[in-house]
Order: structure tokens, then C-alpha cells, then sequence
């Protein structure tokens, strides 16, 4: 590149904000035209409180906003996004618990086009076999109302951590009701969610003398009949009245915000289950949902606070939100930023070799967080490494012949004269520009908490910085903060409490801004 031209990563969210002005690569949405998924979380909130939930969601209190649980807007907004969406599987999941909100499901039900529902549950609701009736009897209510029927399955999540307070009764209850009154009913189904290693499973098993428990042999089984989604062990269960029912046992993820990278030997196991899963349970592509007939699909994610994004392809400087983008522009913009478009068309495995040109500490950081609807997020929180992984991917489309050349020629020079170089020049750039989380940090107003945590993230090896860069944090952050000041980055402590939790939990799924301006006089009331 020519001495007297910029170099971009000098100041990478410009750059990448010019470059999501334009239609850059030619896509076909046509190629993704079988029976699309989605999983939505209704809702943050959950009273259960099991020691391993990533969330650690807790009970809905007064004050609740749009940004923690869904409105009847935005009920709404998301039922006429899945029926435009051409769905075959939707998975009302959390986040928080599902079935808390009711009203949600039950619309859910009633009125989403889809060939099959399953509602993730603690079983909460169903600690009285009165209670669960009653519930049981409005999904059936809801199902009987649809236009075209549709298979509803109830998924209990059984494990040690959610019998710290639930106990078995919710298994019991339901394995009961199901058994008495739904055997036969040819819509609703029941199934169990277990973990590799949980006794919970055997033991709700052993309130059913006589159970029987076949492990399917087939490792990539399949949780539906018309898509893919695996389930990593299949169990079927037989009951000695002859009722039936599925049981899938699960990977036990080691996520965690806070993992010590500086240690490698430390994440080790969290990274070989990351792994494993991505190849075994989602072919190393979580953003396609392949149909046993062959044809692609969408394996659409979305948040309690309206985030909509493909699952493991967020990228938080480009975000939509179902509160204000449409199904249509979701769809088109999602294929029109260059490092969503590559996730769908050539998968993680391309993803984790570019970006580890620039920086396999981010590979590493995703895969040790391990947090698998975020990873998208974990692994472009740095402006600089999202506008590398963005030229990368345009140099490749570019030869192939995919970059469309009325919007090449709208870019800047440094920006088109990269895209038809070499990788080299633009790795080569990306090392010469000496701007890191630090900088982007200070882009915004400082907050002492959230720089803080950022010190912390840094102490523990989360970021490629010199010991002058680190240094150079701790000076702006001491010369600042009303805390505590930190004299070496050895000095920063461990921060204990579900505080922190919540805060970097808020750095990975903070709401659209535009979106959460919306509600900018209905958030101020609730927290009044």
C-alpha cells in the first residue's frame, strides 16, 4: 500500500462502518430456502438458581424492562418474524425460565407457522401435579386455536443443579401426567434433558420401577424428522404401562466469563467440549440448519431483549433487533456484512484459521469462555481484529469473483487496494497499527467499573498487549477511577459475587442502543 495512504487499522470502526454502507459480495438468500430454526429466550428471569447456569438469572422483581424480558410488542414483532421466516422448528429456551412467561408460549403456540415447538423447562412450574395440569391443559388449548397443527414437546431439564432446589417432584409430576392423559395424544410430546455424568437422570428413572433405558447407537441421531439437530446421546425410554419417550444427554460445557488464559492447561477440557460439539452436533456451521431432504436452512438466535442475530454469528457493531428491523432487512443485512455472510458460506473452521492469522489469543479466548451463543461476539469484541477478519474475507471473496465492483469502487483506496492484495500486506498493517482494546476503550466515557473489569480481562490474558500497553491502561484507568487504583496489573483482584456476573454477561448482550432508545421513558419509569 502506498506511503502516503492511511492505514486503516489506525482506526478500524471507521473503516468497518464505511464498508457496512455497501453491498460488497454477491449472496443468494435462494440457497437457503429449506425450513429454517429458531431459539428465543422470552425472558432473563428464573427463580430456580442452579450453581452451573451461565445467567445466573434471577427472579423477576419490580422494575422489569424490555431490555430483561419480552413486551406484548415485542410477542408480536416475533411471531411475525418466524412466520416469515419459513420455520420447521422453533425452541422456546432461557436465558431465564421460559414457561415463566406464559403469555409468550402460549402465543407461541397458537399462532407461530412451524412444524414443531419444544419448550425447555426447569420444571418449575410443575413442583404440584395440580399446577402442571393446569398448564399442561392451556398448551393444549393454545395447540387446538393454530390454523394447522403442529407437534409441541415439553423438554424437562433434569440435573444435581436443578435439584438443589426443585428437587424430582417436577419429573415425577410430569412423567405422571404425561403417562395418564397425553400417551396417546398425537401432538404433544414429553422429553427429558439429562447431562453426561448427572445421577439426576437414574434417579428420576428409579421412581418408575420397571423403566427401561435403550441408548440409541447412532452418535449424530436427530431430534426431529424433517431437520438436523443432533442430540449427542439419544435415549429412549420405556415405562412399564408402555408410554414412551425421549431422553437426550447432553456435553457439560465449562463456560465462564473469566477463564485464565495466561494457563492454558486450565481450559483445556472447556476447549476440546467446545470443539467436539461444534463438529459433532453442528457439522463446524451453527449458522445453517441442514433438512434431511437435503436443502439449507437459518438457525436463527434470539435474545430476551429483542437481539436477533444467526446462532454464533452476532457481531456487536452490527447489530438488528426485532423491535425495530423486519424479518426482510434482518435477512439481507445479515448477508451483506462480509463477516456474518462468511460464517454462513464456509463455516467456523474458516473463521478460526483467519482470525488466528492476526490473533489465535481470540480463538482461544472464545473457545475457553465457551459460551456458544455469544462466540460471534467473544471473538470480534476487538474493533481492530473484526476490520482484519473483514479485509480477509472480502480478498478471498474478491478471488473468487464474489466482490461486486460498484461497491469496491465506493470504498476508500486503502480499503479497495487491500482487498485486492495480498493477506500478508494487510497482517503486516494490522501489527504496524499500534491501537488495541485499550484505545477503544477510551472511545467512550469512562466508567471506573467497567475499566475495572476490563484490568481484570487483562490481568488474565484475554487480550495481545505489551507490558508498555498494560502499563498504559492502568495509568488512564488510576489518573480516572474513583475505586480502588491498582499500582500492577498483578494487583488487580479476583471480584467475587454475581455483580460481576451480571456486568459481563451485559458486555456480551447489551440491547441494540437504537432499539433500547425506543423505550428510553418506559426503562426511566421502571427504575424509578
Amino acid at each position: 500500500m502506498s506511503d502516503h495512504l492511511t492505514n486503516p487499522f489506525t482506526n478500524p470502526d471507521y473503516y468497518r462502518r464505511i464498508m457496512l454502507q455497501y453491498r460488497l459480495v454477491k449472496y443468494n438468500v435462494d440457497d437457503y430456502s429449506g425450513k429454517s430454526f429458531m431459539c428465543v429466550f422470552f425472558t432473563r428471569f428464573c427463580g430456580v438458581g442452579c450453581p452451573f447456569c451461565f445467567f445466573k438469572s434471577a427472579p423477576a422483581r419490580d422494575g422489569i424492562t424490555v431490555a430483561d424480558q419480552f413486551n406484548e410488542e415485542g410477542i408480536d414483532k416475533f411471531i411475525a418474524f418466524c412466520n416469515q421466516a419459513n420455520l420447521g422448528y422453533v425452541l422456546i429456551s432461557g436465558g431465564g425460565e421460559p414457561l415463566n412467561h406464559k403469555r409468550a408460549v402460549l402465543r407461541t403456540i397458537a399462532e407461530v407457522e412451524t412444524n414443531r415447538i419444544v419448550l425447555v423447562t426447569s420444571g418449575s412450574f410443575a413442583m404440584s401435579r395440580h399446577a402442571a395440569s393446569l398448564y399442561l391443559k392451556e398448551i393444549e388449548a393454545a395447540l387446538k386455536s393454530r390454523k394447522k397443527p403442529c407437534k409441541v414437546t415439553l423438554r424437562l431439564s433434569v440435573s444435581a443443579g436443578h435439584a438443589i432446589k426443585l428437587g424430582i417432584k417436577p419429573a415425577e409430576n410430569l412423567i405422571a401426567l404425561f403417562q395418564e392423559e397425553y400417551a396417546r395424544h398425537p401432538y404433544i410430546k414429553f422429553q427429558i434433558h439429562a447431562f453426561e455424568n448427572d445421577p439426576m437422570f437414574q434417579k428420576v428413572l428409579d421412581q418408575f420401577p420397571g423403566s427401561h433405558a435403550d441408548y440409541d447407537p447412532d452418535k449424530r441421531a436427530s431430534d426431529d424428522e424433517e431437520v438436523v439437530k443432533i442430540i449427542p446421546q439419544k435415549v429412549h425410554v420405556s415405562l412399564p404401562s408402555g408410554y414412551r419417550f425421549i431422553a437426550g444427554i447432553s456435553k457439560v460445557f465449562g463456560s465462564g466469563l473469566r477463564p485464565n488464559l495466561l494457563e492454558e492447561r486450565s481450559v483445556e477440557n472447556t476447549v476440546k467440549v467446545f470443539e467436539k460439539d461444534l463438529e459433532e452436533s453442528e457439522d463446524n456451521n451453527s449458522a445453517v440448519l441442514y433438512n434431511l431432504n437435503g436443502k439449507n436452512g437459518l438457525d436463527w438466535s434470539l435474545n430476551y431483549n429483542g437481539n436477533i442475530c444467526l446462532w454464533q454469528n452476532q457481531v456487536n457493531d452490527n447489530q438488528w433487533n426485532i423491535y425495530e428491523d423486519d424479518y426482510s432487512k434482518v435477512l439481507h443485512a445479515t448477508f451483506q456484512d462480509p463477516i456474518t455472510l462468511s460464517y454462513i458460506e464456509k463455516g467456523c473452521k474458516y473463521r478460526e484459521r483467519v482470525v488466528s492469522e492476526a490473533s489465535p489469543r481470540a480463538v482461544l479466548r472464545v473457545k475457553s469462555i465457551s459460551l456458544r451463543d455469544f462466540s460471534g461476539t467473544v471473538l470480534f469484541e476487538e474493533e481492530k481484529l473484526r476490520l482484519y477478519y473483514a479485509l480477509r474475507v472480502l480478498q478471498d471473496y474478491y478471488r473468487e469473483g464474489k466482490v461486486i465492483k460498484e461497491g469496491l469502487e465506493m470504498l476508500p483506496d486503502e480499503l479497495k487496494l487491500l482487498i485486492k492484495g495480498n493477506p500478508q500486506e494487510v497482517l503486516e498493517l494490522f501489527h504496524q497499527a499500534e491501537y488495541t482494546i485499550v484505545d477503544q476503550y477510551k472511545q467512550i466515557p469512562f466508567d471506573s467499573v467497567a475499566w475495572r473489569d476490563l484490568l481484570e480481562l487483562i490481568k488474565l490474558g484475554h487480550y495481545d498487549l505489551t507490558e508498555e500497553q498494560i502499563e498504559e491502561a492502568l495509568e488512564y484507568y488510576n489518573a480516572r477511577t474513583t475505586l480502588k487504583t491498582y499500582r500492577s496489573i498483578r494487583d488487580v483482584e479476583y471480584e467475587t459475587g454475581e455483580a460481576i456476573q451480571k456486568r459481563l454477561t451485559e458486555r456480551l448482550m447489551y440491547m441494540k442502543p437504537t432499539s433500547l432508545k425506543l423505550f428510553q421513558h418506559s426503562l426511566s419509569e421502571a427504575t424509578l
